[in-house]
């Protein structure tokens, strides 16, 4: 497993973090932490420190998120030296 920092762009509307939280969990995607960085009504700003099982969920979390309606992923990066 690897650990990862994400943050995410996402609908400030009821519902958009639950569909966030509820693709990561469908993966195995584990989260250690999670905090709003913005909103403005409109947009808000998540970030996550998360644990991914394996290689191919890690390349391709960026790519399923963004499948969710208005989701945009603005980073996501190995934390180093992380121990999960």
């Amino acid at each position: 497993m690897s650990l990862r920092h994400v943050i995410v762009q996402l609908p400030d509307r009821p519902g958009s973090l639950g569909q966030v939280t509820t693709l990561l969990g469908r993966l195995g995607v584990d989260i250690q932490h999670m905090r709003v960085l913005s909103r403005d009504g409109a947009v808000a700003t998540d970030e996550f420190t998360v644990s991914v099982p394996g290689p191919v969920i890690d390349r391709s979390l960026p790519g399923l998120l963004e499948e969710i309606q208005g989701v945009q992923v603005v980073e996501m990066r190995e934390i180093a030296g992380a121990i999960v």
